[in-house]
Formats: structure tokens, sequence, C-alpha cells
């Protein structure tokens, strides 16, 4: 057998076959130097070769999440979960299991954590690991049963009350997760992912002072040289710039606090874009540049940050909606009347005639977003959605084509968001799960009907159908964890509703 070690093999990068220890060596030295596709490109052939050195398969998918490609980086471990997880020990199918979990294969991470608890079947860590992964596939009550053990059984192991008040977290009991968390930080206190956790569930609850100070524990993005990190002082007339962090729906969201910084005294606001959506915030009136070239400013601030350092507290600002706009008027038809079939038979009942829409419809987000097993909706539940009557489906899918036997109509999504932002005012709503489109029809003050998982992402609150931040859009929540068929019904029940038309 050939030793994987002395292979050559293709690489992307031009210079043609390598071997296994040059591309382990130009991965390793590109990863040092902070050039993380590269070294991921480099280093994922060497995993593949070498299946079962899990130190390779995880240094190949940290270069992948290092380069913001969290989906590249699920993709490797779980092609080595499935080919060597067998072999593995104990410490390494633990180790694997973890960074499955940060990429966002719970699936996958839970068999790592069961082939560990065969031979650890009542230790913490090991309990505390599959109640973290059961958590993430949406088993809630299953992990709560887990954790509990776990706890019993080490009270003083910090990861355990944090993994305790995420399941508390996600089942909506908020007090008693706030209560975990301060039991975690007491024993291990300024830890960065305990406060970061600690403003979600406070933020879930509700915009809050609180919320916001702890939310700065996210991660930062690092600002550009020769800018004056901005907290909140009077600007007095100097320029500041707004950076761009985490994703296009974040930005969407949090640009309603933009404007405010006038209030501050700023003299110029230059505002960080991705170059696809550039041209929308320019033409909604912000002076955007693309992410890396922006013009000297005096100040600089995160986009996340802007609640905090503004001291906006509760204030979501939802009268400032619509803040994103295409610059052109297009006319939109108004939703027509359906025709009522000629019949001799008498009319059931009476009523208003109900209204035929074209909505965009929206099943999965961004690949790269750690929670697409709870957020996305599979192909499985088109039909149940075709069947909701008066309904013109319009595919939104960037990037696949529609399935083969649902219909509906097929324009061309942009990956330029401006262009997109035209598209969405051509028809009369849509149909979302949590994506950037549902935030940018929120913020274009278009209608949205914004389908969400049973524990929701922090904004969405936990309660309701309807929400401060953007007037237009209707939640429709899961009841139960992962039941998205309740959740597709009371969307039919809410389209027939009169007056849900365009508003």
């Amino acid at each position: 057998m050939t030793d994987p070690a002395a292979r050559s093999v293709g690489h992307d990068g031009g210079a043609g076959a390598r071997s296994i220890p040059e591309l382990l060596a130009a991965g390793e030295a590109a990863l040092a130097a902070g050039r993380y596709r590269e070294a991921a490109e480099c280093l994922e052939p060497v995993a593949d070769a070498m299946p079962d050195h899990v130190p390779l398969v995880r240094m190949a998918a940290t270069a992948w999440q290092l380069a913001g490609q969290r989906s590249r980086a699920r993709a490797v471990l779980t092609r080595v979960t499935d080919r060597a997880i067998d072999v593995l020990s104990a410490n390494d199918a633990h180790a694997l299991g973890a960074q499955l979990l940060d990429v966002g294969a719970p699936d996958r991470g839970l068999y790592c954590f069961t082939q560990v608890a065969r031979s650890l079947p009542n230790h913490p860590a090991v309990l505390g690991a599959l109640a973290g992964a059961r958590r993430a596939q949406g088993e809630l009550d299953d992990a709560w049963r887990l954790v509990q053990r776990a706890t019993t059984a080490d009270r003083q192991n910090p990861v355990l009350w944090l993994t305790a008040a995420q399941v508390r977290h996600g089942q909506g009991q908020l007090d008693e997760a706030l209560k975990l968390l301060k039991k975690a930080e007491s024993l291990r206190p300024s830890h960065p992912p305990t406060r970061l956790q600690r403003a979600l569930t406070r933020l879930l609850a509700g915009a809050s002072t609180y919320g916001w100070g702890d939310f700065e524990h996210r991660g930062l993005p690092s600002l550009p040289t020769g800018r004056t990190p901005w907290r909140g002082e009077p600007l007095d007339g100097r320029s500041i710039l707004v950076v761009f962090e985490q994703g296009i729906g974040d930005l969407f969201h949090f640009l309603r606090f933009v404007p405010l910084l006038t209030g501050h005294g700023a003299g110029r606001i230059v505002v960080e874009a991705p170059r696809s959506a550039v041209s929308l915030l320019q033409a909604s009136g912000f002076d955007a540049v693309p992410v890396g070239e922006a013009p000297s400013t005096d100040f600089a601030v995160p986009v996340l940050s802007l609640p905090l350092h503004l001291g906006t507290d509760k204030a979501t600002y939802g009268d400032l909606v619509p803040y994103l706009r295409t610059g052109a008027a297009v006319d939109v038809p108004a939703p027509t009347a359906v025709p009522t079939p000629v019949s001799s038979a008498p009319a059931t009942r009476e009523g208003p005639t109900p209204l035929r829409r074209r909505l965009g419809l929206v099943l999965r987000g961004n690949p790269n977003f750690l929670a697409t097993n709870l957020r996305d909706i599979g192909n499985e539940w088109l039909g149940t959605l075709q069947s909701i009557p008066n309904v013109d489906w319009v595919w939104l899918q960037l990037g696949e084509a529609p399935p083969e036997k649902f219909h509906c109509e097929k324009p061309k999504l942009s990956e330029i968001w401006l262009e997109t932002a035209l598209l969405l005012q051509s028809i009369d709503g849509i149909v979302s799960v949590d994506t950037g489109l549902a935030h940018l029809a929120g913020a274009m003050g278009l209608p949205v009907w914004v389908l969400l998982p049973f524990s929701p992402d922090w904004r969405w609150g936990l309660q309701g159908e309807s929400t401060p931040w953007y007037p237009s859009a209707t939640l429709v929540r899961q009841p139960a964890p992962r039941d998205w068929g309740e959740a597709i019904a009371r969307l039919s029940h809410l389209l027939d509703q009169p007056g849900r038309e365009r508003r």
C-alpha cells in the first residue's frame, strides 16, 4: 500500500501536483501568516488522505472556519467522521465531536460523543457533550436530562453550567438560564462565551442596555488602523466609519441606527458593506463603500455596537422603517380577486373574495450559518406549501433551480442586493426563514412572513406574531422543536386572513 504521506495530489493553487508533506508545509505556513483560505485549500487534501490523523483534520477545518467558510469546514469534518470514527481514540473522537458542533453538524457530533460514551457512560464531560449535541439538534428535553446528570456529578465545571444555561435558553426558560449563567460566571469570571450567552438570553427577552453591554463579547471586528474607537462621546463634526461585521442580515437590521450618529454630532458617516450591497445602501441615502475601501475617518465603530454606544436601551426604532429603498418607483399591481367558479350550487357562506398573491419563497439561508439544521426547511415541505390557497409562489432560493414538481415562477434572483430589492418591490411579499432576504423585506417595509424555529435568534423574541423591529413582518413560529408542519399550517391560516395583503 502506498504511504499517504508520500502521495502526490492535485492542487487548485496552480502549482500542479504536490505531495502530502509539501501541502502540509505550505498549509501550515499560510495558516501562520493568516492566509486562511490558502491554508485550507492546502490542508484539505491532507485531511482527506489521512482521515485518522485528527489533529491534521481539525487543522484543515479550522482554516476553513477562520476563512469564514463554516460549511467547508463542516464538509471536511463530516467526511472524516464517515470514514474513520470507528478507529479513533476516545480523546480524538471527543475533540472531533466538539468541533463538529462548532461548525453546525450536531448529528455527526452526537455520533462521535456516543462512541465515547460507550467506554465512559457516566463521565460528566461526556454527558455534557451529549447534552450540547442534543440541544443543537433541537432535542431540548433530552438535552436537559443529560445536563442535569452532568451537573449533579460535577458541580465545579463551568462548561457544564454554561451548557445547562444554553439548554434552558432553548426551552425559553430565560430566568433560569440567567441563574445558571451566574453560576458559570462565578466559576469562570469574565469568560467571553458565557458573557455572550448572557447577552443572547437577555436580548431574547427584549432590547436592553445590559444585553447590548454583554453583546460586546461576541468577538469584535478589527477596526481599520488610524481610527479612534468610538464609545459614544460627542463627535463635534468629525467623521466616523461604521464597520461591517457578521452577516448581511445583521447589517440590514442595524442600519436603522446609523442616522442616529448625526445626533451625536457626526460630520460624515461612512458605512462599510459587502460590495454586493453598496449600490442598495447608496440608493437608500447612505454614504456606503465596499469593505476595505473606506476613506480615512476620525472614528470607527462596529455596526452591531451602535445600540450600546448610542445609549438606545430598549429602543428598536421601528418607526424609521423603511430605511432601505431602491430609489425607483415600481408600479405593483394590487393582489387580484380569485375568480368565483360558475356553479348552480348556492354559496355556503358569505365573506370577502380571497385575494391571490405573488409571494417569494426562501427555505434556506447562508450555509455558513451555525444552526442551519434548525433554521432551514427541506424540500419535503414543498407540497404542503403548494397546497396553500391563492398563492402564486416566486422561487427566490439563490443558486437553486425550482424543484421539478413545484409549480412557481422562476425570476432570476441577482447577487446584487439592489436588483434583489427591485424584485421584491414587484411582488406582494415574501415567505422566508430567518435570512438576509427577510431582513431586506422588513427594512423596506414590505410584507414578510418569517418562519422561525422553536428557539429563534435573539432578535425575534419568544412570543407573538409581530416584532418591534419590522412593522411589516409577521412571525410564524414552530409550536414545538422541529415542527415545521404546524408552523406551515399557521402560515396558511395567516395568509387566508383578510387584510394580509400588501401593507
